[in-house]
């Protein structure tokens, strides 16, 4: 588990796949929440379509890493601002917002283990959303990379820490491409429990339900998406889960990593930042000395 910095690079989206009907979704209690129909983009509440002069031709999106997968395709991991939009699901599809989601932090957890062995890359992003100046989370998967397990399968992804000291905070899902190859959220729900199993509502988790599978030719997630009213975000060591349902014969696994929180704290500067606040202060008192002794 590292942080990443590399160059940036621009790249052109591949053709989108028409009007696109959808936006962030407030989850609760009333289940069922969990999205069935998906496979149409046009009537998933949860889609949300990259904003494009045209419908068949993204803008471009600067990125700060990519991966090239077997067909030659550019896939962009870290996406530094996606600007979307918001359609309804009825009638004309209309756009109903527009926003930008601005990158502010991000971190990427290599070689993730079920059953002890490396399965996939799991990309952990926050950014701020410019349509409401909230922060949204992102994940996003790819597994099967060269020296991992072939025949892992996530079925559900999970996010926690969405209940803090008593305070439960605004949990909103949604989800888009970054590539023509990325897999759908199939579903997502106010809840710990994976595939197979009967959703409980968990006010600290969200479980995104998807089937990403190398095997099957899903080796990649979209970028699902959870935009919260916490003021702040901070580290937690068990903030990503993911599980494996064991469809195929595989195990029925279930792990975690580290990865960005809500939080209503606000970060704690580090020593090293201290150190520079007093410097500069100790640097003001000595030019204001010097002006009162002119």
């Amino acid at each position: 588990m590292k942080f990443v910095h590399v160059a940036a690079a621009t790249v052109l989206m591949g053709a989108s796949v028409g009007a696109i009907a959808g936006d962030f979704v407030e989850l609760n209690k009333s289940f069922p929440w969990r999205l069935n129909g998906a496979t149409n983009q046009n009537t998933d509440r949860y889609f949300l379509q990259l904003a494009a002069p045209t419908q068949s031709i993204p803008t471009p999106m600067v990125i700060t890493s990519s991966f090239v997968n077997i067909d030659n395709e550019v896939i962009p991991l870290v996406a530094s601002s996606i600007t979307y939009n918001a359609r309804s699901t009825t009638g004309a599809q209309s756009i109903i917002g527009t926003g930008t989601l601005t990158l502010l932090d991000y971190r990427l957890n290599e070689d993730v283990t079920l059953a002890g062995q490396a399965i996939g890359d799991i990309y952990d992003f926050v950014y701020r959303d410019s349509r409401d100046n909230k922060l949204v989370f992102g994940t996003r998967v790819i597994l099967g990379l060269p020296g991992q397990q072939q025949n892992a399968e996530l079925n559900n992804v999970f996010r926690y820490g969405f209940e803090e000291d008593g305070t439960t905070f605004d949990a909103a899902a949604a989800w888009l491409f970054l590539s023509n190859f990325d897999l759908r959220l199939y579903s997502a729900a106010r809840s710990d429990q994976g595939l197979k199993q009967m959703d409980v509502f968990d006010p600290d988790a969200v479980s995104f339900q998807s089937d990403i599978n190398l095997s099957e030719g899903n080796p990649y997630s979209g970028l699902y998406l959870l935009k919260t009213n916490a003021t702040y975000y901070t580290y937690a060591d068990n903030a990503i889960g993911y599980f494996q349902a064991g469809e195929e014969s595989q195990p029925v696994v279930k792990a975690f990593t580290g990865g960005f929180v809500p939080t209503n704290t606000a970060p704690i500067p580090e020593p090293s930042t201290y150190a520079m606040l007093l410097a500069g202060l100790g640097m003001i008192g000595v030019i204001a000395r010097r002006r009162m002794r002119a």
